[in-house]
């Protein structure tokens, strides 16, 4: 069997000119692995891959879900697993590329959350319930699941509450138990631009999409998603920051400014995170300025990798 090649690291670090790289040279096909992208409607906001980016390269998952829909790791699991399976049986190699460290855990490792499982008539058994009293049903079992998903988003709660059913286990421990790979040819590259030229990067990126017409993009997903800043396409960094500067909250300078702070925040517990969780990948400490040097080194390496000719 052919590779899956993983490719992660924080926002802005180059993931995508990568992942193109690596596709054009070794066959390979790409599959989103970030949860924002998943929805349309958003497409400033997460800073998606153009189709004249993609330039030929087949990618999955990326704009599947209405922009007031919702998407669940379980539905990703199922769906990307699938799209695995189906590239390698064209004989090209899958590139999964993305910085949810939840999505990516999801698919390489064994976890079961039984997506293709119900219970029948599960949801009935809370009819009587309003949503406060389900939420807090689920926050009695598993407060970490619980905290994720908004008290009126009572189909994510139903489901949290049926996975933990289906299992005789909560979905928090799911997910942190399960550490065995369920692939096991996987190669794993990791981006790490310096820290400083990082952040002037998710700065300058920032005022580069709101130029783009990021504010006007979230106005009217916003409004797409009835005005529920809960909804889960809303969740992409400028969501929450914009809503507040439209409800008059905060000045339109301090959007900016709470959407750079918070992007580089996020960088920085995405790079903490998958070095926690993974001790396999081969991390590329690099400079923008030599960005081709580190892609044809990352070239030359995958080329060399035994399980890849």
């Amino acid at each position: 069997m052919k590779p899956i090649i993983v490719i992660v690291g924080p926002t802005a670090s180059g993931k995508t000119d990568l992942s193109i790289r690596i596709a054009k040279s070794l066959n390979g096909e790409c599959i989103n692995a970030d949860s924002t992208q998943i929805f349309k409607g958003t497409d400033i906001a997460t800073n998606k891959i153009t189709l004249e980016e993609m330039d030929n390269i087949k990618h999955y998952l990326l704009s599947i879900k209405e922009v007031n829909e919702t998407y669940s790791v379980a539905e990703f699991q199922k769906d990307a697993r699938n799209f695995i399976d189906k590239i390698h049986k064209m004989n090209k190699i899958p590139i999964i590329v993305g910085g949810t460290g939840l999505y990516i855990n999801a698919l390489l490792m064994n976890y079961k959350f039984s997506g293709d499982d119900h219970i029948k008539d599960f949801s009935k058994k809370f009819d009587e319930l309003d949503n406060i009293e389900l939420w807090n049903i689920l926050n009695n079992i598993d407060k970490i699941e619980a905290n994720k998903i908004h008290p009126n988003n009572r189909y994510r709660v139903i489901r949290a509450l049926e996975i933990i059913e289906l299992n005789k286990n909560s979905k928090s421990n799911i997910i942190k138990n399960n550490k065995t790979f369920y692939y096991k040819n996987i190669i794993m590259i990791g981006l790490e631009p310096k820290r400083e030229e990082l952040y002037v990067r998710i700065n300058n990126r920032v005022l580069d999409l709101v130029n783009r017409g990021l504010i006007q993009e979230i106005e009217l997903a916003y409004k797409m998603c009835e005005y529920n800043e809960s909804s889960q396409s809303l969740k992409c960094i400028g969501g929450p920051e914009i809503i507040s500067y439209l409800k008059g909250k905060i000045t339109y300078e301090s959007a900016i400014e709470e959407m750079q702070k918070n992007n580089r925040h996020y960088a920085r517990r995405q790079l903490t995170w998958f070095k926690n969780q993974f001790d396999c990948i081969k991390w590329y400490e690099f400079s923008y300025i030599n960005f081709e040097e580190t892609c044809n080194s990352i070239l030359t390496y995958l080329k060399k990798v035994k399980r890849v000719d």
